[in-house]
């Protein structure tokens, strides 16, 4: 069967028959319904296995996100009962299939966009890269996350095969350097090891060397792992291409290699063979390559047909959604008021005193002012113990519109869409959100009176849909504006827009939000 590339988008609720349409698990591609049945179950299965999809059924309200699989027959995957929605975005492999799960955001509340998303989703792909890769402090995919742990540690091969051919497009092959010493050669002289051991004749009281040490570094264009390297970049770069994935990573086509497999030996004597390989290199990039090679040649080596499920995305990019706003709008909330000139601007008294922890020798940040919940026991010589607290997405002092009053800005990244109209709201925040943005605001409102910081913005940040207004309203509650917390601003942001400047480590002004 040809592979079959779908897009979905994570919130949308698809029927069994449409999911089965979509997929073409269709009596015309397995020649039986029996067939195009037992496949769709094994296809529905490996999705929820993993939490990529969700199970609503008939007559529920929420999503039963913890299937028991056990206590499932193989009709209720099937069941037209069932409505399913996708959890996950980014690109999913599973049989001959390949799924694009876009965000949310993309098209109209009650309409998917009419074209696929394709360049839409090439973006949200690379801040899903660059999150992973901020989080897990490297430069690069780190070779040890590519074993996906939730998942009985079965190795990601499309993030194995990504790392491969992202490393060689920006560091070439793997390289096996030797230092030759030669005599009259192209390199460096080597002057010390020529006066040692060579015979110069001398003229008008000058020596003249006939014979110059010299050296050079030359690759041996026969050594074992450059070939083997040549080889997997080259197999990678076909499955890829196979999986029409090339375009959409902006990766190479890569054709280096005409060996067979069979040349290298049998895999476990090319394990063997990285294995000593790593034991004794010092490089680290040569290190990563040896070790994702070695995966590599662990895994199922292909991406499409029947293999265990491949994915690249996240199941969590509310988190993705935070971090970009955090970024883009640049928070102060982990400065302290040594580390950010502004802070030391703004408030050069701040009476640190004010506040219930004790702070070693190091000044607190701004998100660490908000004081603690003690708990404290009804009994002689108990001790009050503090708990943690509030932490607020977003805190940043600004220059106001003049140079002696300043705003405080407290901004919570929701990832949520809702539906609004002039009669009725739905897939808003929570009533506990809403509080707690009025308590972040309360949690700061001594230290503010007292240095007169006497404006406050207090936002949601949401994505923005192509049917959305950019200021759409506000959410109050009436017994904390009484006390002077006023409201909270909702502002629905491009996310492209906000993307591109996480991706090129740029900042957008907070008067934009106004």
């Amino acid at each position: 069967m040809a592979i079959v590339s779908s897009y979905v988008r994570e919130d949308w609720y698809y029927s069994v028959d449409s999911l089965k349409e979509q997929f073409l698990f269709t009596r015309d591609n397995y020649g039986s319904d029996s067939e195009a049945n037992n496949a769709f179950r094994k296809f529905i299965k490996d999705l929820l296995s993993r939490n990529i999809l969700k199970v609503k059924k008939r007559n529920t309200v929420e999503d039963e996100a913890d299937v028991e699989f056990e206590n499932y027959t193989d009709d209720d995957f099937i069941s037209t009962e069932n409505k399913y929605k996708f959890g996950f975005v980014g690109i999913i492999i599973c049989q001959n299939r390949i799924i694009y799960a876009y965000p949310k955001y993309i098209g109209k509340h009650n309409a998917l966009p009419d074209e696929n998303p394709t360049n839409e989703l090439t973006q949200v792909i690379r801040v899903i890269e660059k999150y992973s890769r901020e989080k897990a402090k490297q430069d690069v995919r780190e070779i040890n996350l590519f074993v996906d742990e939730s998942d009985s540690g079965k190795i990601n091969t499309l993030s194995v095969m990504l790392f491969l051919l992202e490393d060689y497009a920006a560091n070439g092959l793997y390289e096996n350097e030797e230092t030759l010493i030669e005599i009259n050669g192209s390199g460096n002289i080597l002057w010390q090891k020529t006066v040692d051991e060579t015979y110069p004749f001398i003229r008008d009281n000058r020596p003249y060397y006939t014979e110059l040490y010299t050296k050079r570094d030359a690759s041996d264009d026969d050594d074992y792992f450059k070939r083997l390297h040549e080889y997997t970049i080259t197999r990678c770069s076909q499955e890829i291409e196979k999986a029409g994935l090339t375009s959409f990573f902006s990766l190479p086509i890569a054709d280096l290699s005409e060996d067979e497999e069979s040349s290298f030996g049998d895999v476990d004597f090319i394990e063997e063979m990285l294995n000593s390989a790593i034991a004794v290199t010092y490089d680290d990039r040569k290190i990563s390559v040896l070790k994702a090679m070695k995966l590599y040649f662990k895994s199922g080596r292909i991406l499409v047909g029947d293999t265990e499920l491949q994915v690249m995305g996240t199941r969590t990019f509310n988190l993705i959604w935070e971090e970009v706003c955090a970024k883009v709008f640049s928070s102060q909330k982990g400065d302290s008021r040594t580390r950010h000139p502004n802070v030391t601007e703004i408030n050069p008294q701040i009476d640190y005193t004010l506040i219930n922890k004790v702070f070693d020798k190091k000044p607190p940040t701004l998100v660490e002012l908000i004081k603690q919940p003690i708990w404290k026991k009804y009994s002689k010589g108990s001790k009050g113990i503090p708990k943690e607290t509030l932490n607020p997405d977003y805190l940043r002092f600004e220059e106001g519109r003049t140079r002696d009053k300043y705003i405080f800005y407290i901004l919570d990244a929701k990832y949520y869409c809702p539906v609004w109209t002039n009669e009725t709201i739905q897939g808003q925040p929570g009533v506990e959100d809403v509080a707690k943005q009025y308590l972040y605001f309360l949690a700061y409102k001594e230290i503010l009176e007292k240095y007169h910081v006497s404006e406050v913005k207090n936002y949601f940040l949401m994505p923005k849909r192509t049917d959305d207004v950019s200021i759409p309203g506000y959410v109050k509650m009436d017994i904390m504006k009484n006390l002077g917390l006023g409201i909270v601003e909702v502002r629905m942001l491009d996310p492209e827009l906000l993307y591109k400047n996480y991706l090129s480590n740029n900042q957008l002004n907070l008067s934009d939000l106004h």
